[in-house]
């Protein structure tokens, strides 16, 4: 069933205002009176609706039932994403989307080969994201933020419960050992290098404010390893910490 968001709080009757989201129900999807749609409200709240209506500058709907489906991870976790070369961002905010994240923020760091990620580049990476929403069934829309320099960095991380440095030349100590100490929290940060790595520089910074751990034996891509360090800790404090 197909998803969409709305920017009001569900009520007996909502509207779809969104243009794109107009234009693919009438022209993509050619829904009709009666058919029914997923809606995720203000409230990031699920529903089943019925199309009361189809004009050309909403979509009139009628609030069917509410679904009580889990569908977001407990704990909250940020990715700090070391700027790649295009279009690796584009596959990032796609993937990190659909396992659970739920915010991303492009960082200019030492080794980047580009750090041109200006508006137009932002409102393109928030659609895939917002697309990426609709497929995994998210209830919220994750934000991505305008890139941040390095020294802006250290001031976000302290917002954070703990936070983690991924570095492919840690041998000893793994995502095991992190659980044993912080089964409780709540945020989590991640960041993952560029291309190019951590510079040594950055990574005596980050020791101050981060566990540096390793992900494995092999050398996974920037835009890898994000995915699937997500993956794991999503999936160990949903399964295994009560």
């Amino acid at each position: 069933m197909n998803r969409f968001f709305i920017n009001e709080t569900a009520d007996e009757i909502n509207n779809i205002t969104d243009t794109e989201d107009i234009k693919h129900i009438q022209k993509v999807l050619r829904l009709q009176k009666d058919d029914e749609i997923e809606i995720v409200d203000l409230n990031a709240k699920e529903y089943i609706m019925k199309i009361k209506d189809i004009k050309k500058d909403k979509i009139e709907l009628v609030n069917f039932k509410e679904v009580t489906a889990k569908r977001e991870a407990d704990i909250r976790i940020t990715i700090y994403q070391g700027i790649p070369k295009n279009p690796k961002m584009e596959y990032i905010c796609q993937k990190l989307t659909e396992v659970g994240v739920q915010k991303i923020v492009p960082v200019k760091m030492e080794r980047c080969v580009s750090t041109d990620i200006n508006d137009n580049k932002i409102s393109r990476l928030q659609k895939i994201i917002q697309e990426a929403s609709k497929q995994s069934k998210r209830l919220i829309i994750p934000q991505i933020t305008p890139p941040i320099t390095f020294d802006k960095l250290i001031g976000e991380l302290k917002q954070n419960d703990r936070n983690i440095l991924f570095y492919e030349d840690e041998k000893k100590k793994n995502i095991k050992d992190f659980f044993e100490n912080n089964k409780d929290i709540k945020t989590l940060g991640i960041i993952i290098g560029p291309e190019g790595g951590i510079s040594q520089e950055e990574l005596e910074i980050l020791k101050d404010y981060t566990d540096v751990l390793t992900l494995g034996n092999t050398i996974l891509r920037t835009e890898t390893a994000g995915l699937v360090a997500t993956s794991i800790l999503i999936y160990e404090y949903e399964n295994i910490i009560k």
